[in-house]
């Protein structure tokens, strides 16, 4: 607990040094721009994107100067605004929720409201606020850097380390005669497999292509894990006499090398068992000890994408990213069209309040509402009682500031709403009636909340547990396209091949 006191401290008192930071470097009137870059840095360094930060740059670098420029662009008209924000929201939510067990679309889609809304630039404002946004892509991209610069590395090591700890301890039960199972043990595995696979599949940038390191190492774990199950007819041909202890021993010593890095004795190894006589598990696990000899002389073809293919992808009408991404764009492009029609002053959090509850799946959504609505119910009470007591300005800022701290140690959304209820009112209240702005609040609550349940129930609707089908269809699509069409370097299948599988099966088991 006090480590984590410690952390939370420290990562607070960086933000607001860094907001600070910014705007010292660009101007007050790009505060809001240096919320924005740590809102979106800190929200995608949950995901190491590491693989090509070059791309990356380019990449994040054109999304945020678009941000600059349409929320510019977008109040000079209200019909002009709805076709800006519709196809903005979309690309941007459809090209960063694909594929995703967690959906990353809402920090941009946020930043941009932020922008338009609070912060709208005059167009002599225009030039500094592109400045300002080009500025915040490559801090975006030093944090990125800085927080998973070694993520890959020591996952890949972990999950190696605990791929060949399962291999070397069934070999260990198998030479002292215990031919047992331990699904424990083998779900260890698999679970290895499975957080190797993930950060693999995470770290290309938005979808790139994988590195040649990458197609090693997927090509490495796969063998270990084909070594593992093989000893169960390893297992089976001892326990029949098919293999004697000397070969046994043999293939002991050599899975104890491996777990320690050393595959020089394989060949020697390989040649014995040609020689002789072998069972059919010995055969294949020779195979799987080929396989592995070839991933380390093999030469991995570089994949090269030119940078508007890897921007511009094909939009799969049939994907529950699409209809997500649509039912997004409508909404919150439609809010922001009735805000600038009527110019309502507090309708900022009619736009919060729909891009916060429209989530992918209908029972999600109907749940954050409820969250939303009790969270958002007591921040208005605290609040009330806090106003009683601290009423001028100064006080009135620093109940802004410790709601931001105390929010920063919740992890659940109703308990977060209520501090979040707290800041924003805190925020809004400065130099205006507190009775004006908690009714606003209150009422944009209820309308936005109605819209997005309504919008979640009938546009586009997807449940969860079509969710759960559809990725394991998609894994199952994979592995046959595999078996079937195999090709020279199927790595990328197959890494995609276990996120499908694996996100199905989460999605499967949180509604059983």
């Amino acid at each position: 607990m006090k480590q984590k006191f410690i952390s939370k401290t420290i990562m607070f008192i960086l933000n607001l040094v860094f907001v600070m930071f910014f705007q010292n470097i660009f101007g007050v009137t790009n505060k809001m721009v240096g919320i924005v870059v740590l809102i979106i840095g800190l929200a995608i360094t949950e995901k190491d994107l590491t693989q090509n930060l070059g791309v990356l740059t380019i990449e994040l670098l054109i999304i945020n100067l678009l941000m600059g420029i349409l929320s510019y662009l977008t109040l000079l008209n209200p019909i002009l605004g709805l076709v800006i924000n519709f196809f903005f929201i979309f690309y941007v939510t459809y090209g960063t929720v694909a594929g995703n067990k967690k959906p990353y679309h809402f920090s941009f889609i946020l930043g941009y409201l932020f922008l338009t809304l609070n912060s709208p630039p005059t167009l002599s404002e225009l030039p500094g606020r592109l400045v300002a946004l080009t500025g915040g892509t490559f801090m975006i991209v030093g944090l990125q850097w800085v927080f998973n610069r070694n993520t890959y590395t020591n996952i890949l090591n972990t999950q190696l380390d605990r791929v060949l700890t399962c291999l070397h301890q069934r070999m260990e039960r198998i030479v002292a005669g215990d031919n047992r199972s331990y699904p424990e043990e083998a779900m260890s595995l698999q679970d290895g497999v499975s957080q190797f696979m993930k950060v693999t599949y995470d770290r290309r940038s938005f979808k790139g292509p994988l590195t040649p390191e990458s197609m090693y190492r997927i090509t490495e774990i796969i063998a270990f894990e084909k070594m593992y199950y093989l000893l169960d007819d390893v297992a089976q041909d001892y326990k029949a006499g098919h293999i004697d202890k000397t070969v046994l021993n043999e293939l002991y010593t050599f899975i104890k090398d491996l777990q320690e890095g050393d595959l020089s004795d394989a060949n020697k190894l390989i040649s014995k068992w040609e020689k002789d006589a072998m069972p059919v598990s010995i055969i294949n696990f020779k195979k799987a000890v080929q396989v592995l000899q070839g991933a380390k002389k093999q030469e991995y073809p570089l994949y090269k994408q030119g940078l508007l293919k890897q921007f511009v992808k094909g939009i799969d009408k049939e994907s529950y990213a699409y209809k997500f991404s649509l039912r997004l764009a409508i909404l919150v492009g439609l809010s922001l069209f009735i805000v600038q029609l009527f110019n309502l002053t507090y309708g900022r959090w009619f736009c919060f309040t729909i891009l916060a509850l429209v989530q992918p799946g209908f029972e999600e959504s109907r749940q954050k509402t409820i969250y939303r609505f009790l969270g958002t119910f007591v921040g208005v009470i605290l609040f009330i009682i806090l106003i009683s007591v601290f009423k001028n300005d100064s006080q009135l800022a620093m109940i802004v500031l410790g709601a931001s701290y105390i929010g920063t140690y919740m992890n659940r959304y109703d308990l977060k709403m209520i501090f979040i209820t707290v800041q924003a009112l805190g925020a809004a209240i400065i130099g205006t009636t507190g009775s004006i702005v908690i009714g606003n609040r209150v009422f944009y609550l209820i309308i936005g909340a109605f819209v997005a349940y309504i919008g979640n129930k009938f546009l586009f609707t997807i449940r969860e547990q079509e969710v759960s089908q559809h990725y394991l269809d998609l894994y199952e699509k994979d592995k046959k396209h595999l078996l079937l069409d195999p090709k020279d370097y199927p790595h990328s299948m197959i890494v995609e091949a276990y996120h499908f599988l694996q996100v199905g099966q989460i999605e499967k088991e949180k509604y059983q």
